[in-house]
């Protein structure tokens, strides 16, 4: 995210502007929550070709792990050419897909299944000119990449639990979180946009079992970032369908929690947004049943994170997630470059305040409380930094252990591994501010 040397400068008349300065610094200065889909696309785009980069640099465009007479780490691109018949497609039409990278060894019938994010459209003006983008058509995905992150990566040192896994990332076309299954088609600037997010879903799982082994699996790992984060929240229980019962079936949702809460302003946009997009794609369908039935007269809430959340009952799962996320802090609560100038005393106690928020809707619910579920609640100035960072998977700590650790104990249940972090510290109105010294954001 990039900085605003005036924006800073601007700040240093006022008695809090090192610490805003620093929140700032690491937010970015995007536009204002009306086109928060814009920036989250932007910043996405951008995080992936640093991640390649990345890639590339340190191991030459092959994983060092499984380069050893294995080829490159890329995962493939599998284009289903054959889903519109089953009226699986993307905001476009076009046919959806995944990447896959085969597993080996002790990893052969081991499934990471992680599902990419790239925020949402939220009417239908914004999903036509998504439909236009990688996150709202097929027709320019790259045929391989590099794996967009540590917990991909196929190198056993970066990732010594899930390194030699069937790797499946599911690319991300529908805007919904794989959400909508409307029958019909809308038509945008004489476009058809199609809402079939949710048929997406079924016919990867269906294809997974058919042609990659899927049905021999013994240990699967359900995941996802941002949207994919979310998105893993509310269908975690519903993939879990696909699977014969005997097999071992968690999930691990990156920065997927986004709380339905006021804005600085005490404007509740949010809600307002998620209920609009519940409407236009038609999500009734793939929401939890038992979700549904507790909150007749209020179906869409069960769109939101923090009350589907409350309904996985077939899935152990385990959050990582910043109480300080900061697509939450610049889009749900319209902290950015245009925060009052007479409000910056209020600033760090708002945000602390939506932190203690956020830890209080996870942990304050049965799904948190019951015996193998978990979570990794940090306070890193961050978004999808866990998965997807090599920073934020190797070297941010709670009580001394990493998000590589803490997901391969809880997976694998070591034993004496406390799977549920405690209440996160809270930010400074004085330097240093992050109260976690292992955060670089």
């Amino acid at each position: 995210m990039h900085r605003s040397r005036s924006f800073v400068g601007f700040l240093q008349f006022f008695s809090l502007a090192c610490a805003v300065a620093w929140v700032f610094l690491f937010l970015g200065t995007h536009g204002p929550r009306a086109h928060a889909q814009a920036t989250y696309g932007e910043f996405l785009r951008r995080q992936r070709k640093h991640e390649e980069n990345n890639e590339n640099t340190r191991s030459g465009g092959r994983g060092r792990g499984r380069g050893r007479g294995r080829g490159s780490s890329d995962v493939v691109l599998e284009l289903l050419s054959d889903a519109p018949k089953a009226g699986a497609v993307c905001l476009d039409g076009s046919p959806p897909g995944y990447y896959y990278r085969q597993g080996w060894g002790s990893g052969e019938n081991r499934f990471l299944i992680f599902i990419d994010g790239g925020g949402w459209c939220y009417d239908e003006q914004d999903c036509y000119t998504r439909s236009f983008t990688f996150l709202g058509s097929s027709g320019a995905w790259p045929a391989r990449k590099p794996p967009p992150g540590p917990i991909f990566s196929a190198d056993s040192d970066v990732n010594p639990d899930f390194h030699n896994w069937n790797v499946v990332e599911i690319a991300y076309c529908d805007g919904a979180s794989f959400s909508g299954n409307l029958d019909d088609y809308i038509v945008v600037n004489n476009k058809r946009i199609y809402f079939r997010g949710y048929r997406i879903l079924e016919y990867v799982m269906r294809h997974l079992l058919d042609t990659k082994g899927l049905q021999g699996a013994t240990d699967v790992l359900l995941g996802g970032c941002s949207a994919g984060g979310i998105a893993t929240i509310l269908h975690a229980d519903y993939m879990r369908t696909f699977l014969d019962e005997r097999v071992n079936v968690k999930a691990v949702p990156f920065s997927g929690f986004f709380p339905d809460t006021s804005n600085f302003e005490g404007q509740n946009w949010f809600h307002d947004v998620v209920t609009s997009v519940y409407k236009m794609q038609n999500v009734s369908g793939s929401m939890s049943t038992s979700c549904l039935a507790e909150n007749q007269g209020r179906e869409s809430d069960c769109f939101f994170a923090q009350n589907a959340y409350k309904y996985i009952n077939t899935v152990p799962i385990f959050l990582v997630n910043s109480v300080y996320d900061s697509w939450t802090i610049q889009n749900i609560y319209n902290v950015t470059k245009w925060f009052p100038k007479n409000q910056l005393d209020r600033l760090v106690p708002f945000l602390n305040s939506k932190a203690k928020l956020v830890y209080n809707l996870i942990t304050k619910t049965k799904t948190w409380q019951s015996e193998g579920n978990g979570g990794f609640l940090n306070t890193c100035v961050s978004h999808c930094y866990g998965c997807c960072n090599p920073t934020g998977w190797n070297q941010v700590e709670i009580n001394g252990t990493t998000v590589k650790d803490a997901v391969g104990n809880w997976f694998f249940e070591r034993s004496n591994a406390d799977i549920k972090s405690p209440p996160p510290c809270q930010f400074s109105t004085s330097p240093p501010y992050q109260c976690n010294p292992t955060c670089q954001t």
